[in-house]
């Protein structure tokens, strides 16, 4: 059995930071980062580590005043300039005068466990509108797979009125996302059991023992910790979490291909994401959420006649979906 190399408990030290401000393609580019040290144990049986990354923001600035921001948390610090799907919606968000913030923890694997996790994720969106005059501008948050957990999860954080800054999203849009983390639990169970490709059973491993350390064990050891952090839980009986999104418009997207889960990674609809986002989008109805969408395509993901992932924002049409958060404003 390898040691396990443990992540410091101590301050991190910071390494570097930047500060640019940039013209591209007629518009502004601002980049604020600094450099974390240390890093994040996936394994409790390997020494299997990742560096932390940059913590900070990206924002990118129409050339008029904005009109409000669209806000993507993620744990790690991505180039903007890279051809990663979420960006293809900056242009058309610039175009329609929206700012695009781009914020990172520092942490590639992000879950937002605690209060403490999710406060720097508000520090560093509260602090990015304010020194740059938007913090009274209409704002949206939108995430992909943990992205999108993490933007509910924030959500949640300023619905009870948490947030230092008071923030509060005028709307919500995520793509595939876990919300569920019980159900989660044993889809990753079953990834192992099946061993069926090696990615799904690798993410397995990690997600256990994320899922463990920070939760105190498994749902039958620890039920009542992972209600209390997953956005929807379907065995909740109480559906603890329904009243804080009961306001807020949300729109979530999934693309349903079971013939490639089956064939591509062994899983069933009991195992993707999209029976989280289905039985969410049924539960924030029958609590009277009007304002809630469940978008479902059919071989709608890039490249998917040439066996792409479904799991991908290239199922979201950018430009349909600005204009629904502009009609939230």
């Amino acid at each position: 059995m390898k040691k396990i190399i443990l992540i410091s408990l101590l301050p991190f030290f910071l390494i570097s930071c930047t500060q640019e401000k940039a013209k591209e393609d007629n518009h502004t580019v601002i980049e604020d980062y600094i450099q974390l040290t240390g890093e994040q144990t996936l394994s409790e049986t390997d020494s299997i580590t990742i560096p932390f990354s940059k913590q900070g923001y990206t924002l990118h600035l129409p050339d008029s005043d904005p009109i409000a921001t669209l806000i993507f948390p993620s744990g790690s610090a991505l180039d903007t300039t890279r051809n990663i799907d979420e960006f293809a919606i900056i242009k058309p968000a610039l175009k329609k005068n929206i700012a695009v913030l781009f914020v990172s923890t520092g942490k590639v694997i992000e879950f937002l466990f605690t209060d403490k996790d999710i406060a720097i994720i508000d520090e560093l969106i509260g602090n990015a509108l304010k020194k740059h005059k938007l913090s009274d501008k209409p704002k949206f948050l939108a995430g992909m797979s943990l992205g999108g957990t993490m933007a509910l999860r924030y959500g949640e954080y300023c619905s009870l009125n948490k947030s230092k800054f008071g923030f509060q999203p005028h709307a919500i849009a995520i793509c595939d996302a876990p919300l569920d983390m019980v159900r989660m639990w044993h889809e990753q169970e079953q990834a192992i059991k099946n061993n069926f490709h090696p990615n799904a059973v690798g993410e397995a491993a990690w997600v256990l023992h994320y899922l463990k350390k920070n939760l105190g064990g498994s749902p039958s050891e620890s039920m009542e910790k992972y209600i209390d952090y997953s956005p929807f839980v379907y065995s909740d009986e109480n559906r603890s979490k329904i009243e804080l999104f009961k306001h807020i418009p949300i729109r979530m997207y999934h693309e349903p291909d079971m013939k490639w889960w089956v064939e591509n990674r062994g899983k069933d609809f009991n195992t993707i994401n999209s029976i989280d986002l289905a039985g969410f989008y049924n539960y924030l109805r029958q609590a009277g959420n009007m304002e809630v969408e469940l978008i479902t395509s059919l071989n709608k993901r890039k490249d998917y006649e040439k066996g792409s992932s479904p799991h991908s924002w290239t199922i979201v049409d950018n430009e349909e979906l600005l204009n629904w958060f502009l009609r939230k404003m």
